[in-house]
């Protein structure tokens, strides 16, 4: 069970949260029992995560061939052995190149397979993560904006990411009239 206010894990017997100090009501507790009404996993798509890490890909192969390649290339002529002084650049060039997208993606993949979002009546209820598992409940009366985004991979896909702001995350100029305005409206009727 979760805070209807924070979203924090209550135990079990808890009138009220740790955290916040909100009274935890019954009616709350019995719709914790209740199915979801949807239930969502992200999409894991190999293009998408091998572009997003190009740049990131390019940086350290560069780095990588540099820093450990010249230190490479100090250990290969202090060992005495006979390689020629680029092949550690190329080495942990390559290494760095291919070792980065596969680590990313593979890491991606394991996350998405642990990730769901459970939509119920009045909260939704999420869990992601990989080595760490987050665990979270946000209550729709605390939802304070509801954005769509499409990327450019994501509309080549069909796909989008709906952003739900809480009070804790919406910047503090917005007003409710702004606030209103940028509700999706295909979304907003799942949310009143």
């Amino acid at each position: 069970m979760h805070c209807q206010r924070c979203g924090k894990k209550l135990g079990k017997d808890a009138r009220f949260c740790d955290s916040c100090g909100t009274p935890i009501s019954k009616g709350f507790q019995a719709s914790e029992t209740s199915e979801p009404i949807l239930v969502l996993k992200p999409r894991f798509l190999l293009l998408v995560t091998a572009l997003s890490v190009l740049p990131i890909q390019i940086f350290f192969t560069i780095w990588g061939a540099g820093f450990f390649g010249g230190f490479g290339m100090f250990a290969v002529k202090g060992l005495d052995l006979s390689l020629p002084s680029w092949f550690t650049f190329v080495f942990f060039g390559s290494l760095f190149f291919f070792g980065i997208p596969i680590i990313s993606i593979l890491a991606k993949k394991k996350r998405y397979a642990k990730t769901e979002y459970r939509f119920y009546s009045t909260k939704l209820d999420y869990y992601e993560g990989f080595f760490t598992i987050e665990e979270k409940s946000i209550s729709y009366k605390n939802v304070n904006e509801i954005n769509l985004r499409k990327g450019i991979f994501q509309r080549m896909y069909g796909l989008e990411t709906i952003v739900l702001s809480t009070p804790a995350t919406v910047a503090p100029f917005r007003t409710p009239r702004e606030i209103g305005k940028t509700k999706p409206p295909h979304i907003v009727g799942f949310f009143s």
